[in-house]
């Protein structure tokens, strides 16, 4: 009996201090939004130049607090490397461009579609079909992303909403294929996943660097006119973008203080749990990247953030219908549906 309240404290205490940490990562996932969309906002930084600069320092310092045992070789020669950074590398893109158009809090209320593509993905490719519940969220879900994609001026709509869900659309395949591929490893330690993490981010940003300076500078000799009349060519950054001070500081204090530590945190956070009872903290991110943007915004040139009574609901609508559904995937929920259903 005193070896099972033993042991009943302890994961007690381990469930606590994992909701500590999945707040504290939320948070500076949060403030990690809100800075990238500040850096482009107000000193112009490219988005495609600050996504890459933000995953470099991230990346080093990811393998400095991580364990140096950890075998680098075989990292790199795995093509889960390269196809986990490279969707990790296009997902920041995706929102960094979105901050471009809308608020770090719209964009996060929107990212909540994520969850709709990873139940239709299951379903599609893993043949789990979502119960009740799901579906039932799931349409709450879409109804508050339309609400609030309506709310939209005309001329931002289409293109700020395809940077969204291109992004979400990228994360839910990322962890489709993490639950499927054989080399997840769920049973690395909080220093050994920031390792290989680290490792991940610097091998895949650094080839986007080298493939986006070299397309730079190709362009650079291409005659003005083919530049001008080729759309692609035209939003590339120029290689001194990429070295600009805003940018090199900009990635610098977002990805050492804000992307790194929140890696950090989240790492520590699934040891202690698992990745479900995290989710139920990463669904009220939006409440917590709005607080942080308005406080970002009294003090700053950052445009305040303004939400119609619609949105309002909307974004109610879509924080409690995604914290409803990933609540009802735990052993506590699941007990409750089979019960519902009888």
């Amino acid at each position: 009996m005193a070896k099972n309240n033993q042991s009943y404290g302890g994961s007690m205490t381990n469930l606590l201090k994992a909701g500590m940490l999945s707040i504290g990562t939320v948070f500076f996932w949060g403030l990690l939004n809100v800075s990238l969309r500040f850096l482009v906002v107000e000193y112009g930084c490219h988005p495609l130049a600050l996504a890459c600069s933000n995953a470099l320092f991230c990346a080093m310092t990811l393998i400095a607090i991580g364990d140096y045992k950890v075998q680098i070789k075989p990292i790199l020669r795995n093509w889960n490397t390269w196809f986990f950074g490279l969707t990790q590398i296009l997902k920041n893109i995706c929102l960094i461009y979105a901050f471009v158009y809308i608020s770090s809090t719209q964009t996060n209320l929107l990212t909540n579609i994520e969850i709709v593509f990873s139940l239709l993905l299951t379903w599609l490719f893993l043949h789990r079909r979502p119960n009740r519940i799901d579906l039932l969220a799931m349409v709450f879900i879409l109804i508050g992303c339309l609400v609030i994609v309506a709310g939209l001026p005309a001329h931002i709509m289409l293109i700020a909403t395809l940077w969204v869900f291109g992004g979400s659309l990228l994360t839910a395949l990322r962890a489709i294929f993490a639950e499927v591929h054989p080399g997840n490893k769920k049973e690395l330690s909080t220093r050994e996943r920031c390792a290989v993490t680290g490792w991940i981010l610097l091998a895949s940003s650094a080839a986007f660097v080298l493939f986006f300076v070299v397309l730079s500078v190709i362009a650079s000799l291409l005659p003005a006119d083919v530049v001008a009349n080729t759309h692609i060519l035209r939003r590339m950054p120029s290689p001194h973008e990429f070295i600009s001070l805003p940018n090199l500081l900009g990635g610098l204090v977002t990805g050492v203080a804000f992307y790194a530590i929140s890696m950090y945190f989240y790492f520590y956070a699934i040891c202690l749990s698992n990745n479900e009872y995290f989710m139920m903290y990463r669904s009220l991110q939006a409440v917590f990247t709005y607080l942080v943007e308005a406080s970002f915004a009294a003090f700053t040139v950052l445009p305040a953030v303004h939400l119609n009574p619609a949105a309002w609901f909307a974004a109610v609508t879509i924080i409690l219908s995604s914290f409803a559904m990933i609540l009802m995937r735990g052993r506590h929920g699941q007990a409750l549906l089979k019960t519902l259903n009888k």
